[in-house]
């Protein structure tokens, strides 16, 4: 088992000062901060414009959270993905095809019955088979990778950025850089603006933004519940009336004593992050799940609660399963307690490396002892302790990190505030832009923020947004705007992940596959700066944007590209 010391090192990027680092000196042409998939098509997009390219990747593995975990493809609508982002999915789905010429219908064994689930979609992936892609493009002539290392210091002048120094002292010079990490910790020290958090309704006019009040759906399914007729939530409330308080009159851990703020007001306050695992029930694959280090049953009363008031919930109800390839499911969050670490990470956007370290070891400790709890305390159900225990992780998916990925899923951290700050009326009305450089079609989806106690003395919880983009308002285009800095503040920085948007904007432009578009534009915009010296905002945008079309992006509604 993967102690929690090694866990710590291997995630965090400081890594023991390589030989002769310190005080070296790299250069390119340009300087990509994070091996994101964002930050891999920058580099990419460089290289195959002619420049040279150096990539910093904080973790031990590249890929962010592709390989790290979200192996079910958050598309929206595939049809508009397009450039490296359609490229690099499409060459995972030509490596599944040769693997599995004829996929098998998955299926889950559900208390004691086999039950067909969802088919896999063309593009959801095994994470290793996406590493070995990824890998490839790294290895490619005209760039190079640097691992576990983080940007410890920035050096700037006359409005440009000229080096960065990594965690190990090492010094890289460039003429334009990327910021493709999910923190945008680059960005931040450089001094570009930022914020994170929540803004208040009236700061955009946006309906939806700010704090959310209790949200609550119903849903029916059978093969969720285990037993007909019974409703649940969905990505809702309780479903029960769940005193906040224990039996000691204290309140139950994860549950906030402080009064709710009045709705659609502005606060500094996350959507819960998690792992994003990779599980199975074929016995020569699965590993049972580990005990976490620091197990505390505690944190899990409030769990028990929710069980013993739906007596037959079942696992893929507490969870969420999505198949993909060769008898794997991608575990998600689901429900008001479930793998999310609701409240966990509020002091993780702006922290500094060992506040964030802690906070990674914090939720794998969580993760694990949720899982945990639910398949050991004996007063789970055993149905759905056996339940529980017929699942494990991989071994054949990070074997190097005890099967656990590295990535946290960061669902949302910094958000660049810049030339244009994309807005919840830019997805859903003012939805086209001349300058587009991609586009997004997904939901607007943020996860839970917290969880407080009703004016009834229960718990309930809030956050949640979950607001499908009608066919009508679906997609919307991304501006080049929006990955730019304000020129006074910063004329050689691109920002394709932590882009310029409001948290409402950023709950459906985070998907991966859009990122992956922004990093192609980032990389493709940067590799021109850095031949004709001129600053990012000041590029012939429509050069761009034809360069970029005929590199295969889709940038328009009437573009959309054939899909299978």
């Amino acid at each position: 088992m993967m102690t929690r010391g090694r866990f710590l090192k291997t995630i965090s990027g400081v890594a023991a000062a390589a030989a002769g680092a310190e005080g070296a000196s790299r250069s390119a042409d340009v300087v990509v901060y994070g091996g994101s998939p964002a930050g891999l098509a920058a580099a990419q997009a460089v290289v195959r414009s002619g420049g040279t390219a150096l990539i910093v990747e904080p973790t031990v593995h590249i890929g962010g959270l592709v390989t790290g975990g979200i192996a079910c493809t958050d598309t929206g609508t595939p049809q508009f993905v397009g450039g490296l982002s359609a490229e690099f999915f499409d060459a995972v789905a030509a490596e599944k095809r040769r693997t599995f010429p004829a996929p098998a219908q998955p299926k889950m064994l559900f208390r004691g019955q086999s039950i067909p689930w969802r088919q896999v979609r063309l593009w959801d992936l095994e994470p290793k088979v996406a590493r070995r892609v990824f890998e490839g493009w790294a290895a490619g002539r005209g760039q190079s990778l640097v691992r576990a290392q983080r940007v410890a210091g920035v050096e700037r002048s006359g409005g440009r950025i000229q080096a960065i120094t990594l965690t190990n002292g090492e010094r890289l010079v460039g003429k334009v850089f990327v910021d493709a990490s999910y923190e945008g910790d680059l960005m931040a020290k450089a001094g570009v603006a930022c914020t994170y958090g929540r803004e208040a309704r009236e700061e955009f006019d946006e309906p939806l933004a700010g704090v959310r009040g209790p949200h609550f759906r119903a849903f029916y399914d059978e093969a969720y519940l285990g037993k007909p007729g019974i409703e649940y939530t969905h990505h809702g409330q309780f479903s029960a009336e769940i005193p906040a308080r224990g039996r000691d009159g204290k309140l139950m851990w994860g549950i906030s004593g402080e009064r709710q703020p009045a709705e659609g007001s502005a606060d500094k306050r996350i959507q819960a992050y998690c792992f994003r695992l990779i599980a199975t029930q074929r016995e020569d694959l699965r590993v049972p799940w580990p005990k976490p280090r620091r197990y505390q049953p505690e944190r899990y009363e409030l769990l028990l609660r929710y069980i013993e008031a739906h007596p037959h919930i079942s696992f893929a109800r507490l969870v969420h399963f999505s198949a993909i390839p060769d008898g794997k499911f991608d575990l998600n969050a689901s429900g008001p307690f479930s793998i999310d670490y609701v409240g966990g990470n509020f002091d993780y956007p702006d922290g500094d490396y060992a506040t964030r370290d802690r906070i990674v070891a914090d939720h794998a400790d969580y993760q694990q002892g949720f899982l945990w709890f639910l398949g050991h305390d004996g007063r789970v159900p055993r149905q759905l302790r056996d339940e529980v225990n017929s699942w494990g992780l991989c071994k054949d998916e990070y074997p190097d990190t005890g099967h656990w990925p590295v990535q946290l899923y960061i669902r949302e951290a910094r958000r660049m505030r810049g030339a244009y700050v994309m807005t919840e009326h830019d997805i859903l009305t003012r939805n086209t832009k001349e300058d587009s450089i991609g586009m997004g079609s997904f939901v607007l989806d943020s996860h839970w923020v917290k969880r407080f106690v009703d004016a009834k003395g229960n718990v309930a919880i809030e956050g949640h947004l979950d607001e499908s983009i009608q066919l009508a308002q679906r997609p919307y285009e991304i501006p080049y705007r929006s990955i730019t800095p304000v020129r006074k503040e910063c004329e050689n920085l691109l920002v394709p992940v932590c882009l310029s948007a409001t948290h409402v904007a950023m709950c459906t432009i985070r998907m991966e596959p859009v990122y992956m578009m922004m990093g192609h534009a980032a990389g493709l915009a940067a590799a021109k700066a850095a031949r004709t010296g001129k600053a990012v905002q000041d590029l012939d945008v429509g050069g761009l944007v034809r360069e970029l079309r005929e590199q295969g992006a889709v940038l328009h509604k009437g573009e959309a590209r054939k899909v299978g």
